[in-house]
């Protein structure tokens, strides 16, 4: 079973190694570092806003320490951590669009900086997480749909964490009644899945605890 984190906020160290990771990604593809200081602080201040409670910065520094344990399965990993940053970068419960949303952010930071082929890439892996399925037939894409997903595979104090947090997100706009309608929709689909992970390893070492973990939310 995997282990990753479920909380508000990083660490002032956990902080400050994101950024200088970051800044390190950036300085890759010659981004200037005044101008990645400012992405940085961008893409921090909304990661941060008061609403998320489980797609904030942990999210993405618990996709990060996925791309590192698996990295030898990634074949484009300096373009793979870029989608990692973004893909949830907007976000907001009323909104049927985040990912796009994001994508776009994408495209306005890197444009100048990144060959057309590299923001496509890109594109298929923040796009294949609307519905997450594969938008686009490359491993990769297999890789970053089960990273998105890794919660469903940690221990149950963890995965009630996690949900407990899903919820948070959407209490101020929905009742719980309306909620759990969808959330209970989202799970069932999970479950009538052939697959619910795509890649090989994670199909065979974590598809049956994710599964357990769904059914027990479910439960309750």
């Amino acid at each position: 079973m995997l282990k990753l984190e479920v909380k508000k906020t990083l660490t002032a160290k956990e902080l400050e190694l994101m950024k200088l990771r970051f800044l390190k990604l950036c300085n890759k593809i010659s981004l200037p570092r005044n101008i990645a200081l400012n992405y940085f602080k961008q893409l921090k201040d909304l990661y941060c806003q008061t609403n998320r409670y489980y797609h904030n910065l942990v999210h993405i520094f618990n996709f990060l320490h996925l791309q590192d344990v698996f990295l030898d399965k990634i074949k484009q990993p300096l373009l793979f951590e870029i989608a990692i940053w973004y893909h949830d970068v907007v976000y907001n419960v009323k909104n049927n669009d985040n990912e796009l949303q994001s994508f776009f952010l994408v495209q306005d930071h890197f444009d100048n900086f990144l060959e057309s082929k590299q923001i496509i890439y890109i594109d298929h892996l923040i796009m294949s997480t609307v519905r997450h399925f594969p938008k686009a037939n490359h491993s990769d894409i297999l890789y970053f749909l089960d990273f998105d997903l890794a919660i469903l595979a940690t221990d149950e104090a963890t995965y009630k964490l996690y949900s407990d947090a899903i919820w948070k997100e959407y209490e101020s706009c929905y009742s719980r009644e309306i909620y759990e309608k969808g959330r209970i929709k989202v799970l069932k689909n999970f479950l009538l899945r052939e697959k619910l992970y795509f890649s090989e390893v994670f199909n065979e070492e974590y598809d049956k605890i994710a599964r357990h973990n769904i059914l027990l939310e479910l439960n309750r």
